[in-house]
């Protein structure tokens, strides 16, 4: 088989932390490898799961096994997302994580940022002291699009980026 030539689509000058590795990260991985100019030995994949890490060793990514929650997220990405020289990217695939304190955090450290979908905190979607319209995915999405009315420029930090099957083709992304 001979090797295509793909093309590049610009480079990642630092990190890139990748949180969550299900399906849609198992098809990122590869698009990252493609179509980025990157340092791969600075790429790293945070997931709780060891099932699929035979798939990151075969590709030369680091995987910390752990859940980033509410208590941790800044502790465990920060390093991560400010080792080295370079801008980092944080590619959020996973479910029960903030987006929008995500999004904070990396604009903050300016690191670049892209999601699938507004995710909230684990228990968002079961709160019982929270009205039914207040826990729908509009109401997560509006949070974002709030918090890009309220400041304005700064780093990227692009969400329900429309890579998450679950949505459909109608779904729009949300770019700061």
């Amino acid at each position: 088989m001979t090797e295509q030539n793909y093309p590049v689509y610009g480079e990642i000058t630092g990190p890139i932390v990748m949180i969550g590795f299900g399906s849609i990260g198992r098809g990122t991985l590869p698009l990252i490898e493609r179509h980025f100019k990157f340092d791969k030995s600075r790429m790293v994949v945070i997931d709780p799961r060891t099932d699929d890490a035979h798939i990151l060793e075969k590709h030369g990514v680091k995987h910390i096994q752990a859940h980033v929650t509410k208590d941790n997220y800044k502790e465990l990405l920060k390093p991560l997302l400010t080792e080295g020289e370079g801008q980092g990217f944080c590619v959020n695939l996973s479910v029960d994580t903030s987006s929008l304190d995500i999004i904070k955090l990396c604009r903050k450290l300016d690191v670049l940022y892209i999601d699938t979908v507004v995710e909230p905190w684990l228990g968002f979607y079961f709160d019982k002291d929270m009205k039914n319209e207040d826990r729908t995915n509009y109401a997560l999405r509006e949070t974002v699009r709030k918090e890009k009315a309220k400041n304005p420029g700064g780093t990227t930090a692009v969400s329900t980026c429309g890579a998450n099957p679950a949505w459909s083709p109608g779904s729009s992304s949300r770019g700061f």
